[in-house]
Order: C-alpha cells, then structure tokens, then sequence
C-alpha cells in the first residue's frame, strides 16, 4: 500500500491522539495529546521529506478532517484512513457489517498477525472496555464494556445520591464507603469479565492494552502488555501485508 519508508502513525481515540514516526521498523519519535499538540510536532519535521501519514480515528467525520489540516503545511504527505473490512492478510472479520468494526480494534486484530501469530485475546480497557477474540485467524467476536471513569460517571450521573469527591485507589476489595464501593464494584466487574474471556480460552496468548491496562494488571488479570497494538497493526496495514 505504501513503499515509503517514513511513516507518521496516528491513533485517534476518544478521549486521546497518539503518533509515532517510523523509519522503516523503528520508532523514531512520538508523543499524544490534543490536535495543537499534534500541530506542534508536525512543524518540526522536515518538509523537504516524503512521509506516508496513516490514520486510526474512531471519532467522527470533522475530527477526521482536523487531523488531516494539521498536515496541511507538509507537502510531503501521503494520507491514508485505515479501515475495517471483512478480511486482511488472512485475519477474517467477525462482523456481519464489517465496516462497523472499530477501526482500532481491527487494527490490534492485524496486529497479531503482524506478530506471526494466529490467536489472542486482545483486552483493551481506556474510555471502553473491549475484549475481541483471535482464533486461527478468524475474528469470533468481543465484548463492549463502559471503561472505570465511564462507569463511575454513569452511576454519579442517573442517581441521586451516589456522589462523592475522590477516587480511591484501585481496588477490588470490599467499600467502606460511597467512593470505594462504587470504585471496587467497577474494577471488579472490568476484572470478572476480563478474566472470564481468558478462563474460556485458557491455550491462548492474552495481550493488555489501554490507558487502564496498569491498574488491571496490578488488580491481578495476567496478560501480556503492549501499548503499540494499534500503531503496530496500522504499519502493518500501511505496508499491506
């Protein structure tokens, strides 16, 4: 898909952006925040350099545009929108409406295969919690799951008395309080329902992602950590397997 080995990786979430600058295999640089921030590391490149400018956004259409204007002053730039599909590189979607497949959870879909690998359980926990299965190549499906600050604001939002003003640690133990009873009552339900995924598919390799992928693993979930699967499965996309 692209033969240039400068490569501008960009992750968009939904509450954070991401990039990374490859050569070739290697990281060069990289940093996250909001569209400024972004805009204030593109100045820095050198314009006179091609640069192949891949894109994972699960935000809307304009946000989509406001990234691709960032770029406007890079004359470099060649712009590609990742996708999901039914299938890529052997890696069969499990969706009935393949487009409908979070990018970014496709992306760490074909990241695993970048990895030469055919089966996981890919655990993504930030805004969401999403949990998707790899077996021998085919997609089996996942769960979507509000992440801890969703939750919390959730129950704080549609209930009149569940209001407090701090967070506890994390914790999976028994409240004594408002506070640590709603906290522990979220990361245990994020754990449970982790760990019953994993329990079903005991012979696969699990992998941790996400802004709360710390606070999970120290809760006890025994996964692989790896905060590049969307930049690793959008290279791997980029050079088109």
């Amino acid at each position: 898909m692209s033969t240039v080995d400068m490569r501008i990786l960009v992750d968009a979430g939904n509450t954070a952006t991401k990039w990374q600058l490859r050569d070739g295999g290697d990281v060069i640089t990289g940093g996250q925040g909001d569209l400024r921030a972004l805009r204030d590391w593109v100045v820095t490149l050198n314009d006179s350099q091609q640069y192949a400018v891949a894109v994972s956004c699960v935000r809307d259409a304009s946000y989509t545009n406001n990234i691709q204007e960032v770029f406007d002053g890079l004359s470099g730039a060649q712009f590609h929108f990742a996708r999901s599909a039914a299938s890529f590189a052997g890696i069969r979607n499990a969706y009935y409406e393949p487009q409908r497949l979070g990018v970014d959870r496709w992306l760490a879909l074909l990241a695993i295969k970048a990895r030469g690998e055919n089966s996981a359980v890919i655990i993504d926990v930030g805004t969401a919690c999403t949990i998707d299965v790899l077996q021998n190549d085919q997609h089996l499906g996942g769960y979507i799951l509000p992440g801890m600050a969703l939750a919390r604001d959730a129950l704080t939002t549609n209930t009149e008395k569940i209001r407090f003003s701090r967070d506890p640690e994390p914790s999976i133990s028994l409240g004594s309080d408002t506070a640590s009873c709603v906290s522990s009552g979220i990361w245990l339900t994020l754990l449970a329902s982790c760990q019953s995924v994993i329990d079903r598919f005991p012979d696969v390799k699990v992998y941790l992602t996400g802004g709360s992928a710390p606070e999970l693993a120290a809760l006890g979930l025994s996964a692989q950590r790896v905060d590049s699967l969307v930049f690793d499965g959008l290279d791997f996309w980029l050079n088109g397997a």
